[in-house]
């Protein structure tokens, strides 16, 4: 998949990700209480980069944080240019 290629996640599959077995009353009410909303004009598709902003917002992650603690330490990139020699 290339990184321009867009993806939507349908209402079943997203319920599944959050842990309900279907979409329910809970589902939606979670939904709603996060800010997560389906694309407009797509009912029932959800924008994957919309549902990680809600979550990191929910949670109180911000962006620089989470690219932060995705980027590898010191001591990682060390290693890796010790193999490489």
């Amino acid at each position: 998949m290339s990184p321009s290629h867009i993806q939507l996640i349908p209402t079943p599959e997203l319920a599944l990700l959050f842990g309900y077995s279907e979409p329910s009353a809970s589902f939606y009410d979670f939904c709603r209480r996060t800010g997560i909303a389906p694309v407009p004009g797509r009912r029932g598709w959800y924008d994957p980069k919309l549902i990680r902003a809600r979550l990191d917002a929910v949670q109180g992650i911000n962006a620089t944080e989470r690219e932060a603690t995705s980027e590898p330490s010191l001591v990682a990139q060390r290693r890796v240019r010790r193999a490489q020699k």
